[in-house]
């Protein structure tokens, strides 16, 4: 049975790693399984200047790849805290229920062609 939903824009992560820097400081690699939208990387965008800790940081982006930057060091749980912004960039950016498409039954079809 074929899906009544557009698939998710969203792309699944498939790996998170942090890095501390000689200089000072944290980067973060997220590897995802596809390279995302651009719905999706406005949304990482927002999401990570939203995030309590990561307000600096900057993201760059690399096909199925997000690098980021600037991440204040000694701040523990950064992988949970990136966690946290890429479920957020994927809630928004989805598109909203009323612009998602609403499947009609086959049977309802029916019933109004023959004006029942």
């Amino acid at each position: 049975m074929a899906s009544l939903h557009a698939p998710s824009p969203s792309p699944r992560t498939l790996r998170i790693e942090v890095m501390p820097l000689d200089c000072g400081g944290a980067a973060v690699v997220v590897e995802l399984d596809v390279a995302p939208e651009r719905a999706w990387l406005k949304a990482f965008k927002r999401a990570l200047s939203d995030a309590e800790g990561l307000e600096l940081a900057t993201a760059k982006f690399d096909g199925r790849f997000v690098y980021i930057l600037g991440v204040e060091a000694g701040k523990g749980g950064t992988a949970h805290r990136v966690g946290h912004v890429l479920a957020a960039a994927g809630q928004r950016g989805r598109p909203a229920p009323s612009a998602m498409p609403v499947p009609v039954p086959v049977a309802a079809d029916a019933a109004m062609a023959i004006g029942a």
